[in-house]
Order: structure tokens, then sequence, then C-alpha cells
């Protein structure tokens, strides 16, 4: 990155063993990717290796896209296009061929601000990522949103959060939005002193942040039916309900019992719906019985059969006629055609 000083990892401090941020384990240095960011004073990530392959996992053990570029912002590693797509070509474990390509010297340097999301044209050099993609700005209505004093990454941060969770917040009045926003300022704090391997400073803030979770009514256990599915599972509850008693359901079409044929009853439904739209009278199911008896003898004619082999063949078949018309009933029709 033009402009970047390089730093090489801090190495005054060459403990043998360190504690991953995620799992609490003491763990040897060797079971941590190396950092070049000057805010890790160990020279290493605060997770561990087997912690950090988890985190970008789904539950089948498979790289979840998301999940990855997730992780990635939290330890503040970038996501670059090409560089993760050539590491899924090369055999092993894919994200840690990805870490060990960011710890290439034109890489290592590169924080999550100088991602690339889509991919670059090969005569591009990692140098100049930052310049193709787009820089944040925090506008006035921004900086009125989530008040004065933070750094443009944070608000960058804030708006990140906001537009995954708002679309899901089902209470809408000023005084949850507020709710949500403190919620958003804590848990963004918590998750940059995550990511500095600050454990103290994190866990504070998550305090706060399950607080102000608690607040905004977002934590897990105080949402109700209607916030997770949206509601949509009461609204057929409440037509049903209305309808019943007002409306068109008692005249909607009903079975009286499983149809004999449903082949039958489905073409005759067809048939009828057509010839409603074609202002035509409807027809009951015995005109259908009748046309398949009349193709039937055209079909055995053609055969050369006389009318006694007909009778015969017909017999053999032994096909009574059912009125389908006792099991399936249209209520607003059959008080008069259409």
């Amino acid at each position: 990155m033009a402009g970047r000083q390089k730093k090489a990892p801090t190495v005054q401090n060459k403990v043998q063993s360190l504690s991953c941020a995620c799992c609490g384990e003491l763990k040897k240095r060797s079971d941590f990717y190396v950092s070049y960011n000057p805010v890790h004073t160990t020279g290493l990530l605060p997770y561990s290796k087997q912690c950090l392959k988890k985190m970008v996992a789904d539950e089948n053990g498979v790289i979840n896209l998301e999940k990855l570029k997730s992780t990635l912002q939290i330890i503040d590693r970038p996501y670059v296009y090409d560089i993760w797509k050539s590491s899924l070509q090369e055999n092993g474990d894919s994200f840690g061929v990805y870490m060990k390509n960011l710890s290439l010297p034109q890489n290592r340097n590169l924080i999550w601000r100088d991602s690339v999301f889509q991919p670059q044209l090969s005569s591009q050099s990692n140098s100049n990522m930052k310049d193709n993609q787009y820089d944040f700005i925090a506008t006035d209505d921004i900086v009125e949103k989530w008040g004065v004093g933070y750094s443009t990454d944070e608000y960058n941060y804030f708006e990140k959060k906001w537009n995954k969770l708002i679309d899901n917040y089902g209470e809408k009045t000023s005084l949850h939005i507020e709710g949500l926003k403190t919620y958003i300022r804590f848990r963004v704090k918590e998750e940059m002193a995550t990511a500095k391997g600050d454990v103290r400073d994190a866990k504070d803030w998550a305090a706060l942040a399950k607080d102000a979770a608690t607040a905004a009514k977002i934590n897990v256990s105080q949402l109700s039916k209607s916030d997770i599915s949206g509601g949509v599972d009461l609204l057929p509850q409440l037509f049903e309900a209305v309808e019943s008693a007002v409306g068109i359901i008692p005249t909607l079409p009903y079975l009286k019992e499983q149809p004999y044929d449903d082949a039958d009853l489905i073409i005759w439904c067809i048939v009828n719906y057509n010839r409603r739209l074609e202002d035509k009278s409807r027809i009951v199911y015995r005109d259908i019985w009748n046309f398949y008896d009349e193709m039937l003898n055209e079909h055995f004619k053609q055969q050369g059969y006389d009318n006694k082999t007909i009778l015969l063949e017909k017999k053999k078949r032994n096909n009574v006629f059912r009125d389908l018309g006792e099991v399936y009933k249209e209520p607003i029709y059959e008080d008069g055609d259409m």
C-alpha cells in the first residue's frame, strides 16, 4: 500500500504460549497466524488457527463466504477477490492458503478497508487496491445519526451493522430506534476491541452491548413468534377468521370426500374454468364422461370393431360411472350458471 509503512511483527514479546480470544484456551505460538498489525503487540492474531477455521465455516465444516468476510472484518484482514479465488485453486486448506497469501510482502499490510470484492484486471497490482474501491465518507447526516467524536472506520461499521439489522427489527418507534443505535455503537466497539486483542476492553463493551440489546428488545429470548417469522404466519389465521364470518370462504370450492379419480376431477375443473373465462355455462361431470365414451367408441371403430364387439370391450373394462359432482362442490356456481 502506498504511503503506509510496513512493520514486521513485534518480537519483544516471545512468550511460548498465548490465550485464544475465542475459546480462551492456552495455545502455542505456532497455533496462531502472524499479524503485521501494530495493534497486535504479540505479533500474532488473537484468535487461534483452529478457532478461525470454525468461524469461517458452516455447520458442515464448509467455508461460508459471508462468514469468511465477517471473520476477516473482525481480525481486520482484507477480503481480496483475486487472492481468494487463487487460494481456492491450490491444494489443501483454502483458508490457510489464503492467510498465507495475505502474509506475502505485497499483501501483509492490507487491512479490511483495503478489501476488493470484485475481480481486478490482471495488470493491476495489490499496491493500488485501495484506489479502486469505494471510500466511505462520514457525511453530516451520518455524524448527526450516530453522534460526534467517532472515527471514520467506526461510522462505517455503524452503518454496515445498521443496514444488516434494521430490516429485521420489528419495533419502529423513535424510542426503539434509539435503543438499536445504542446497541450498535457498543457492539461495534466490542468487535473492534476484540480484533485488537484487547480482551478486557472487549468484555466491558460486550456487557454494555448486552444491556443495550435488552433495552432495544433484540435479544433472542425476547423475540416473539411474529418477530421471528415477520408476522406472516398470523395473516392466514386473521384472514380465515374474518372471511369465515363475512366473506368468500363459505362459497369456495371444497371436497366432501377424497375423489376416486384425481385426473378426471382436475380435467373437469380446468374445463369449467376455461368456460367461465369464455362466459359459457358450466358443464356437469356426465358431459366429461360422455365425451370419454364417444372417443372410446371412435377408437374401437377405427380398429374395425362392430357394435357387438364394442359393447363386449366396454364390459371388459368394468368402468362404472360415478358422478364426481357428488364429491366436489362449488357453492358459488351451483346456485346458477355463470
